[in-house]
């Protein structure tokens, strides 16, 4: 899949943008910091995932006094197909958010994916150090990119999680009954044992390949696995329901004393490990940014061998936090995908890259190579 044309209204500090990008496969956001580099690449972002990859809520994502925000593009698919792509939010009178293909409406679920996109952020150099919530995002955001009925599943477990926690505040002060978490605690079960189901299901498949992955970097770990921590141990999945209905009801006490659900997708986790340690353990800083590395590259091809698209990649200011082994390995690796990349400066031993200069709300083309 190919971004081929890009119009902004209203999103983040651009009031109204358009941008041409059917020229060349890697494009770079050149301008200092606060330009609107990263902005631009989060739009693109919005019409992969429906959503920020930043974390932000519509409101963040609207410029500032403004009702609403859209984002339009135009694509083109492996196929040759041409299509139209466009995400609006609108925040006053009433909140509502909509997505269209071709000019014809599609629920949001229907809209994530279509254009596929891989996103690495600088924070993602830490992911094996970081907090569980990042290694969690990492999963569920490429889970949601080939299962529309993923993302319902997500969003369905949120909403369960958060009813599930205002009933056990309520009963702490007195205002309802224990016996009434019965209901909750199945729809948690039935909606948190999917989501496990299905990143155990994706582990399995990155795993295949994962020590090729880092074999082709330099890390010779040929027992490099990913494992998936959480509390059980079932791997069918009504097993795993049933299972996790046992937990969160031998956890009911707890879950009352803290007034939250400590049991489920939301509290697990992963980590990879090589000769039984886990990475964070043992490796330098150069070794945890290889793994990253070969994490981006499987899950650039798991969304081409699922979507039979090769998804868009953009790449954060990254750059300028790996040297030039890491950095020939990126740009090689993905030398026939369409790239955005953002820095300050022009990063070294690039060749054929359309530059756009980013400043004061604006993207012009600098030079047509570089």
């Amino acid at each position: 899949m190919r971004l081929l044309s890009l119009h902004l209204e209203h999103f983040r500090n651009y009031t109204s943008e358009r941008i041409s990008f059917a020229d060349g496969n890697i494009h770079l956001l050149l301008g200092p910091n606060g330009s609107g580099k990263t902005n631009l690449l989060e739009s693109i972002g919005v019409l992969s995932l429906s959503k920020s990859f930043r974390g932000g809520e519509d409101e963040d994502l609207a410029t500032w006094e403004q009702s609403f925000y859209r984002v339009q593009s135009e694509l083109l698919a492996d196929d040759g197909e041409r299509l139209t792509l466009e995400v609006t939010s609108e925040l006053t009178p009433r909140r509502a958010k909509a997505a269209f293909r071709n000019d014809v409406k599609i629920p949001l679920s229907k809209s994530v994916g279509v254009l596929p996109g891989v996103t690495f952020l600088p924070q993602d150099l830490m992911l094996f150090s970081g907090p569980p919530a990042e290694r969690r995002r990492f999963l569920d955001q490429l889970l949601c990119q080939v299962s529309p009925d993923f993302l319902t599943l997500s969003a369905g477990y949120q909403k369960v999680l958060k009813q599930r926690g205002a009933l056990l505040k309520s009963i702490a002060r007195g205002e309802a009954k224990e016996e009434s978490l019965v209901l909750w605690d199945k729809e948690v079960a039935a909606r948190g044992s999917a989501i496990t189901f299905a990143r155990l299901n994706l582990i399995e498949t990155l795993n295949l390949t994962l020590a090729e992955e880092l074999k082709a970097l330099g890390e010779k770990w040929d027992d490099a696995q990913i494992h998936y921590r959480r509390k059980g141990s079932e791997r069918e999945l009504a097993s795993m329901e049933a299972e996790l209905l046992t937990l969160l009801t031998e956890n009911r006490a707890r879950d009352l004393l803290l007034q939250s659900t400590t049991t489920g997708p939301h509290r697990e986790d992963w980590q990879m490990i090589v000769s039984g340690r886990e990475l964070p353990a043992f490796a330098s800083r150069g070794q945890e940014r290889t793994a990253v590395l070969a994490l981006l590259f499987l899950e650039t091809s798991y969304l081409e061998l699922t979507r039979s698209e090769k998804p868009v990649i953009l790449l954060d200011d990254v750059f300028s936090e790996l040297d030039d082994a890491h950095r020939s390995a990126l740009l090689s690796n993905l030398a026939d995908h369409q790239v955005f990349l953002s820095s300050t400066h022009l990063p070294p031993k690039l060749k054929d890259v359309s530059v756009w200069e980013v400043g004061a709300a604006r993207v012009t083309p600098a030079r047509a190579t570089l």
